[in-house]
């Protein structure tokens, strides 16, 4: 027998009292209709299935709480029974109709697979490709109507609440998804009281030592930590209200998942986590929001590094407030947020709260924009042509770390951790990415591929060419990290006619082969490797390479390296240098201010030993000539190497000299 909730208001006989729960329900939010609302239960509960009423009532009641419009609700309130096909289809939309139907589909055609069994294990292509679709179709729903993204939220949230029932690895699985897609959904939507529920209760089932540590020292403290943040809110209250703000002042519980990140990111134990009191001040506008921040920080000693203005540089989700913290009259840190209503209603609900209804219409809002990144991600893995996954690309555009660097005009730009000086660039504009052959970083010339921090001022340097440089694809030599940055270079090479792409492959391999002094390849001495490749011959793999698909660094490496080529003459001189030992490379390029510089720099960052180096100017033909001297243990340090060096800005030709 199914259990009824004990909140759940009940006849005498125990059954749910359906009328009185819908009255309950639409007290607390007058926008919903109670009579469709009323129907569509007593429907639900006619169809003998106790459980998916149990169920859809929860569903229904949270998704309400999100100030979600009627047809949402609705969906809620069945969905279950549709996921699991135990509604009749024609007698559902009957009861529903459409539009709720729709919105019910969609979640449920969500749940058709795993994003997590999406491995890089072999599978068969078909299954592979089955759950491509499936998570294609996921993201396509989500697209096309934001609601289907929160119902399925707040259903995983109900999963997770339930997952104690489950057996452990179900309840382990459920967990990381919430934790590694849904959470950082809910956050990339905005829905701050889904996300927090989410990484909180899939803690409780991933780290359930840990969970328990913090929460059992919150509830000892609880007490305490009231009465002190019932004193501050007194004080912050009384403060605002002296210099003229009213505000709405109230304490903000700090969630067991950014406790337990804390002592991770700082490695102390819970009792030595001391800025877990917090408080939010709602006021009425923006000129407010920054009047009481000069009047809290006027007060007590605030922390700079814990400023954080998110109304002058809104989140991408489009969250908004001020983030402060300081040292209150006790010595203790304070968290303080501070916010208008309208911020503060986004903040909480993000999405969410653009789907009230006014006089039968629903309110235009703002939600579309926070759509936009999912429109992307569905651009890019076409543009990719299923080189990345939807999955992975999802979880790259979901995750949290992000960094936010300046344009030499002061726009702020965000861009994920890790993300590249070339990455910067894309970001602009796609052919500032093409053009890109230097940048400054605070006024310093620097690598393409060097990762950038927040905070930081970023000036790139176009040159003439329009084009990109077909290694920056390379993964081992990290110039791209972002999925924009990456498919905008796949698809210009994919753009160009097959000869073109087969010269791009060419040059590409060809040049890390004269850079190292050897010779050329021959398609009999490779026709093992090529097989081996699935190829039939070079143009094949000049092709792949030319379009990005194969990696010429690999290629190239793997070749050097096959011991049955190793004797061929026609690829390794006799003067081929032995490892380890010292190798010269002969550059020459444009007489420009910076280049040896360029060319250390790229030696240093490899932390390789240089031993000498030379230099001069041919002033007939206005060329620098840098010769210099490195040691090197093994072929893939030595292509790694040549492959740098080739794409510095200038550098006309790169070769080694004869043995030393």
């Amino acid at each position: 027998m199914v259990k009824v909730r004990s909140d759940l208001p009940r006849s005498p006989q125990g059954q749910v009292n359906l009328p009185l729960w819908v009255d309950q329900l639409c007290s607390k939010h007058e926008h919903l209709d109670s009579a469709q609302l009323e129907s569509v239960a007593g429907w639900l509960n006619d169809q003998n299935k106790p459980d998916l009423l149990l169920i859809g009532l929860e569903l229904s009641e949270l998704v309400a709480d999100l100030k979600m419009d009627q047809a949402s609700v609705l969906a809620a309130l069945v969905y279950r029974g549709v996921r699991e096909n135990r509604l009749a289809p024609a007698a559902l939309a009957k009861a529903i109709g459409s539009e709720p139907m729709g919105i019910a589909q969609s979640v449920a055609a969500m749940a058709t697979t795993s994003l997590l069994e999406m491995t890089n294990s072999p599978i068969l292509e078909k299954e592979h490709q089955d759950q491509v679709e499936n998570i294609k179709r996921m993201l396509v729903s989500l697209i096309q109507d934001a609601r289907v993204a929160v119902v399925k939220l707040a259903e995983r949230v109900l999963a997770l609440r339930h997952a104690k029932n489950d057996e452990g690895t179900r309840r382990q699985r459920i967990a990381l998804e919430a934790q590694q897609i849904f959470a950082p959904l809910a956050g990339r939507l905005g829905i701050w009281q889904l996300k927090w529920e989410l990484e909180d209760l899939s803690l409780r089932y991933l780290e359930r030592a840990a969970y328990q540590d913090i929460a059992k020292n919150l509830a000892g403290k609880r007490v305490e930590r009231e009465a002190q943040v019932e004193h501050i809110i007194d004080q912050v209250r009384g403060l605002l209200r002296g210099h003229g703000i009213d505000a709405v002042v109230y304490g903000r519980a700090k969630h067991i998942y950014s406790i337990w990140r804390k002592m991770q990111k700082k490695g102390v134990p819970v009792e030595q986590v001391h800025d877990m009191r917090a408080v939010r001040v709602v006021v009425d506008t923006l000129a407010e929001c920054y009047a009481a921040l000069g009047v809290l920080h006027n007060t007590w000693a605030h922390i700079p590094r814990e400023f954080d203005d998110y109304v002058a540089n809104p989140k991408e989700n489009g969250y908004q407030s001020i983030h402060t913290a300081v040292t209150a009259a006790d010595g203790r840190t304070l968290e303080i947020q501070i916010r208008t209503k309208r911020m503060h209603e986004d903040a909480e609900l993000g999405v969410c709260a653009h789907w009230s209804y006014k006089g039968g219409q629903r309110e235009e809002g703002s939600y579309a924009d926070k759509m936009d990144w999912l429109r992307q991600v569905m651009q890019w893995h076409d543009e990719l042509a299923g080189k990345e996954t939807l999955r992975d690309l999802l979880q790259n555009q979901v995750r949290e770390d992000r960094i936010f660097v300046a344009t030499p005009k002061g726009h702020v730009l965000d861009l994920p951790s890790g993300a590249t000086v070339l990455d910067f660039a894309y970001r602009v504009h796609t052919d500032l990415g093409h053009g890109c052959r230097g940048a400054q970083v605070n006024a310093m010339l620097v690598p393409l591929n060097r990762v950038l921090e927040t905070g930081q001022k970023v000036q790139v340097i176009s040159g003439n060419s329009k084009s990109p440089q077909r290694d920056w694809l390379e993964p081992s030599l990290g110039y791209v990290v972002t999925d924009r940055a990456r498919a905008k270079i796949y698809t210009y090479f994919r753009g160009l006619s097959q000869s073109e792409q087969i010269e791009v492959g060419h040059q590409t391999i060809e040049s890390k082969l004269d850079a190292l002094g050897l010779g050329r390849m021959l398609d009999a001495d490779l026709s093992h490797l090529l097989n081996a490749q699935g190829l039939p011959d070079q143009d094949a793999l000049y092709a792949a390479v030319g379009t990005g698909a194969r990696s010429s660094v690999d290629w190239v490496i793997k070749m050097l390296e096959d011991k049955s080529l190793q004797g061929q003459l026609s690829l390794f001189p006799a003067e081929v240098a032995p490892f380890p030992g010292t190798h010269r490379f002969e550059l020459t390029g444009e007489n420009r201010a910076g280049l040896l510089h360029d060319i250390t720099q790229v030696i240093g960052d490899l932390c390789l030993p240089l031993t000498g180096t030379w230099a001069q100017v041919n002033h007939a033909t206005a060329q620098a000539m840098i010769t210099v001297d490195v040691t090197l243990v093994d072929w893939p340090q030595s292509v790694r190497l040549v492959s740098y060096l080739n794409l510095i800005d200038g550098v006309a030709e790169l070769r080694k000299a004869a043995a030393l």
